[in-house]
């Protein structure tokens, strides 16, 4: 099984992260908001999955 490469047409992005691995969380302190990197946990880190059929991975 192939690994997710992001300029294969059979490989898919992660939704939540758009293929970056990353999502950005709101955190809350003393009533004001920033924001966190956090690795997505949908693909944790890879920014998508491999689909079905031929992939040309180069």
């Amino acid at each position: 099984m192939p690994t997710y490469e992001p300029n294969c047409d059979n490989c898919f992005k992660c939704i939540p992260c758009k293929g970056t691995g990353v999502v950005k969380r709101t955190r809350m302190d003393r009533g004001k908001a920033y924001y966190v990197d956090e690795t997505c946990p949908t693909c944790r880190g890879v920014g998508g999955k491999p689909g079905a059929g031929h992939h040309n991975h180069r």
